[in-house]
């Protein structure tokens, strides 16, 4: 089936077929907003408990064009937009970034979501105006509760709770929330318990490490007083034993806490000042032992690492020369450290990240305006970002002399580094007509070496998530990528009917991509580890491509239709190799029907196959697949409500290509193939509301 080439256009003429149906109507069309201007188009999907069955919720980022997820464990999944995945796509957790500890992204952002009632998950489609965040090449995420719906003009109190059980594992998802609200004050205490063991795939075979267990516990709350508005939040999560087959170790423990406080002063109806304090600390232990087959004694490892975030932001809007402006201020900081050991012959230890630092600091301004009858959005952001860390040690640097030079090398290198760069962004957009408009983005965006890509001194599997079981080494030569980006779009809009398509291309300057070492020292000692030679960090070019479109319609005032289609190439400029992990083309369908006290959904999910893969990392290709989900929910009455959802319908045994492969050796899955996803699951969930 080539539905490479065809996704694009079924999602058009799905439009074409059903326009000439739709009628004059107010119906709201969901999941795409536009908030502030429309150059600035934000698409939005609730997060509701009872509709989702991933523990980390990332089965709502198909739902958004563009949006996918690499998943290596059941906790691990990493945004990926328009290609780019990991540091290069900024994600936002309750008003601020989150900074894991795991070296290979075992805790990332993802993994901290929790669907609290009203939450959100925010895409700001195609470019990035600078005042979201620095760093922000690969676009943004938001993901957050709207605090300012939480005050409400009649005092009372409210509570939910979710009970939601899982066919395949066992699984069990559980939360609560209970709040007063008022018109100047509300608090907010919540929690959640998930646990699951092992799932099975479509050909009833379990898929290796899919269990997982996490709770987590937080506190909102808010007060205001005339033109001001303080509020604060705080969440600790606990993950316990934790699958994650496509890495080389699985989650023994993730201790995490993030905290947020923010004070808004409006001062008036135009002008306003907003300060945030955010952070976050992680504390995280894997091994190689609890749930893997037994290895030789002296391969086993145990790796605890830690990391500590905390930032400041300070944001001042006026108006100015007939329009809106926007300038800020944003300061961040990460620490982290990692120890490596054996825990059976206790025999090891590597002090493998010692006190690495990075800091950054920043500064953006930002005007919007109508200027000669075009909407205008404007902004540019300088960025400062310094790296540091401290000496390492190895234990076996005194028995393998190559060690102690790669330890030596490292300790006399200069590291600590500075990077500097102007992000800038141009929003441009105009009516056709009362229902057709045009957008035109044109950005470039910059980030600086994340410390993974910096400091890794001994070659170890060390890739930040990328999962393709290479071991990786860091260069402290490396300088900041930049991307000039221009994003093209059209915006159809009636009553009942809205198409969005988008085209987009970008050339990334210095994109940092691993390359055989040359390091001859580094490479014994990896050959020696694992038999295989390392990648090193280097900066190359690369470009990115495709189209994405977003399809809301409403058939009837009882059925809905939402479609999100994407395509997507990357390529290194240097070599004729594509980029690695690059999600296939694909195209996800949703009917919704609801009637009285009953709602159902119907989904498609298509994806095309994909061919286009990395040799140098290994990457084999994935065919493509469809699979079908639904969701049907009865509401008693207004306390009470019974959900079920059922995933992959007809039990198909499927292979997502950004599922990642099994890394676990000595399993009944060949090590080196594709993960399977889960096959034909159903989940029955209850809601209570009081």
């Amino acid at each position: 089936m080539k539905l490479r080439t065809s996704l694009m256009a079924t999602s058009l003429a799905s439009a074409i077929l059903f326009s000439p149906f739709l009628q004059a109507s107010e119906e709201h069309l969901e999941h795409v907003k536009v908030l502030g201007q429309t150059n600035n188009t934000i698409s939005s999907v609730e997060l509701v408990p009872g509709d989702t069955h991933s523990p980390d919720l990332r089965d709502a980022l198909k739902r958004l064009a563009g949006l996918s997820g690499n998943g290596n464990g059941p906790l691990s999944a990493i945004a990926q937009y328009r290609g780019l995945f990991g540091n290069r796509v900024h994600v936002s957790v309750e008003g601020g970034p989150v900074t894991g500890a795991g070296p290979n992204a075992m805790d990332p952002p993802l993994s901290n979501v929790f669907a609290l009632p009203g939450s959100e998950l925010n895409l700001h489609r195609g470019i990035a105006p600078v005042s979201v965040a620095a760093q922000s090449l690969g676009g943004a995420i938001e993901i957050q509760q709207n605090a300012d719906a939480l005050f409400s003009e009649q005092s009372n109190w409210q509570g939910q709770l979710t009970l939601q059980h899982g066919q395949l594992g066992d699984a069990r998802n559980h939360s609560g929330v209970l709040g007063y609200y008022s018109e100047n004050l509300y608090l907010q205490t919540f929690a959640l318990s998930q646990q699951r063991d092992d799932i099975e795939d479509g050909n009833g075979n379990l898929v290796p490490n899919s269990f997982y267990d996490r709770q987590m516990a937080g506190i909102a709350a808010g007060f205001r007083h005339g033109d001001h508005q303080l509020q604060g939040y705080y969440h600790k999560a606990d993950t316990d034993h934790t699958g994650t087959a496509a890495l080389a170790m699985d989650i023994q423990y993730i201790d995490a806490a993030i905290y947020r406080l923010s004070y808004h002063w409006q001062t008036n109806a135009h002008r306003s000042l907003t300060l945030k304090f955010h952070g976050n600390s992680n504390q995280h232990g894997m091994n190689n032992v609890d749930f893997r087959p037994s290895t030789m004694p002296q391969m086993a490892r145990l790796n605890t690492v830690d990391s500590l975030a905390r930032g400041y932001s300070l944001v001042w809007k006026d108006k100015l020369l007939n329009g809106n402006l926007e300038s800020g201020l944003n300061w961040h900081t990460t620490k982290h450290n990692s120890v490596i050991s054996n825990p059976q012959m206790e025999n090891l230890t590597i002090n493998n990240f010692n006190n690495v630092e990075q800091q950054l600091s920043s500064v953006y301004g930002q005007w919007d305006s109508e200027l000669l009858d075009f909407e205008w959005l404007i902004g540019a952001r300088y960025t400062q970002v310094k790296s540091d860390a401290s000496d390492v040690a190895n234990t076996m640097a005194m028995m393998n002399p190559n060690i102690g030079i790669l330890v030596d090398d490292f300790n006399s290198a200069q590291r600590n580094l500075d990077f500097s760069f102007v992000d800038a962004s141009l929003h441009l957009s105009d009516d056709i007509n009362k229902r057709l408009s045009w957008q035109l983005a044109l950005a470039q965006k910059n980030r600086a070496p994340a410390y993974t890509e910096l400091y890794v001194w001994l070659p170890l599997g060390i890739s930040a998530g990328l999962a393709d079981g290479r071991n990786y080494l860091g260069n402290q030569e490396l300088i900041e990528e930049t991307a000039h980006q221009i994003d093209l779009g059209l915006n159809y809009r009636t009553s009942r009917l809205s198409i969005m398509p988008r085209i987009f291309y970008q050339r990334i300057d210095d994109y940092i991509v691993g390359e055989p070492s040359t390091n001859q020292t580094a490479n014994m000692v990896s050959m020696m580890m694992s038999g295989d030679s390392p990648l090193q960090w280097q900066n190359t070019d690369a470009t990115l491509y495709g189209a994405d479109l977003e399809l809301n319609m409403s058939i009837s005032p009882t059925i809905t239709l939402d479609m999100a289609a994407s395509i997507v190439r990357g390529e290194r400029d240097d070599i004729d190799e594509p980029l690695y992990r690059i999600s296939p083309a694909t195209l996800v369908t949703r009917l919704n029907w609801q009637s009285g006290a009953w709602s159902a959904t119907l989904e498609s999910e298509l994806a095309a196959s994909q061919t286009r893969t990395s040799s140098l990392q290994n990457e084999t290709p994935s065919a493509g697949y469809g699979i079908v989900n639904g969701n049907l929910s009865y509401q008693f009455n207004e306390f009470l409500t019974l959900t079920g959802t059922i995933s992959n319908l007809f039990d198909k045994a499927w292979q997502p290509h950004l599922g990642g492969v099994n890394r676990i050796q000595g399993i009944e899955q060949p090590a080196g193939e594709r993960l399977f996803a889960e096959g034909r699951n159903v989940h029955i969930g209850l809601q209570a509301s009081f």
